[in-house]
């Protein structure tokens, strides 16, 4: 039983071998890449620029607020002022909508983006060193340090990025 066992032991081994692995540590392409990272600014940016304008509508509905508070202002003056803080509030809500709607997208199409570059990055490198294919690291319970290759996918990654410069 014993000898049966390490016999199945060594043929699964033999077979991890001959199949010829590699990985990747997605967090540290996350966390070390160029690309990912323009790509977090850009998404950064956006939302900075919506957040600003948001801002901007809602000390103007403060400002409208107090107006249609005060005690000294004219009934026609008061109704006007909330026609156009409904108005600018709608605007409001429709830009918060916009940038929901706008922000996922940009999110979604930046993920796509850095997704397919680093496939593209490590199907270059598996075909190159002879992988016969290329995992996340995180799938091994224990991995000989030999297999990673993070580093060389992100360089490959961002040698894309430092080119346009």
């Amino acid at each position: 039983m014993l000898i049966l066992f390490f016999l199945s032991l060594g043929l699964i081994f033999s077979i991890s071998y001959a199949l010829n692995f590699a990985c990747v540590d997605t967090n540290r392409i996350l966390q070390e890449s160029k690309l990912v990272a323009k790509a977090q600014g850009e998404l950064r940016d956006k939302l900075i620029e919506f957040q600003t304008q948001l801002t901007t509508k809602e000390r103007k509905l403060e400002e409208l607020k107090k107006q249609i508070e005060s005690k000294v202002i004219s009934k026609q003056a008061k109704e006007e002022k909330m026609k156009e803080y409904e108005r600018i509030r709608s605007e409001a809500q429709q830009l918060q909508e916009k940038a929901q709607r706008e922000l996922e997208e940009m999110k979604q199409r930046l993920e796509n983006m850095v997704y397919n570059r680093v496939k593209e990055a490590a199907q270059k490198l598996a075909q190159k060193k002879g992988f016969n294919g290329i995992l996340d690291c995180a799938v091994f319970i224990y991995k000989n340090p030999e297999i990673d290759v993070t580093t060389e996918v992100i360089k490959a990654v961002d040698a894309h990025l430092d080119k346009q410069k």
